[in-house]
């Protein structure tokens, strides 16, 4: 434990700005800017919440969250995803150096009303089978779309000769194609 307490001592010594950065953390309070506050904001259409926080609730807002719980709703869901992705999130991070332009945009998609805005967790992604990935892997720009029509118009003999064709021996064809003739 000891060597621990020196190695920090003499890291500490090396780099001063270190020591301040971790007492600056320590000595930051927590935030007082809550979602109970920022929701209803939204629902009712406050344009100038966000021109009234104080500098240092300002850096602390996160924008992104809040897209994601307007873009839900109990009440009229269909709504707010439409808002919410046709104003907000399309070219949300080329605003990103504009904070007051998309808490505005984010007021645009309240109803004027209070709202229950469930948390929807962002998708994991698909997974796409091992057939796709191996054509992936030799047309890495091909779109989804193509991949499945390339899928559906050839044989898996002709997609087995195929990846043959480009690399693949035996035993990695077998593995590709073991679950399902398609790899699907």
């Amino acid at each position: 434990m000891n060597d621990m307490k020196d190695w920090l001592a003499g890291f500490y010594e090396m780099n001063p700005d270190a020591v301040e950065a971790v007492e600056e953390k320590i000595k930051k309070k927590p935030s007082t800017l809550t979602l109970a506050m920022e929701l209803p904001a939204m629902d009712y259409c406050d344009k100038d919440f966000y021109k009234n926080l104080s500098e240092e609730h300002k850096k602390e807002i996160g924008l992104w969250l809040l897209m994601r719980y307007m873009s839900s709703a109990q009440n009229n869901p269909e709504h707010h995803l439409m808002m919410v992705n046709d104003l907000v999130n399309h070219n949300f991070n080329s605003l990103s150096k504009h904070p007051e332009l998309q808490w505005k945009l984010l007021t645009l998609c309240g109803t004027n009303r209070k709202e229950f805005h469930p948390w929807i967790p962002p998708g994991k992604g698909i997974q796409k089978n091992k057939v796709e990935q191996a054509l992936l892997g030799i047309y890495p720009l091909m779109k989804d779309e193509d991949i499945e029509l390339l899928l559906k118009i050839n044989t898996t003999e002709e997609i087995k000769e195929f990846l043959k064709d480009n690399g693949f021996d035996d035993k990695e064809l077998k593995e590709i194609f073991k679950a399902d003739p398609k790899g699907t």
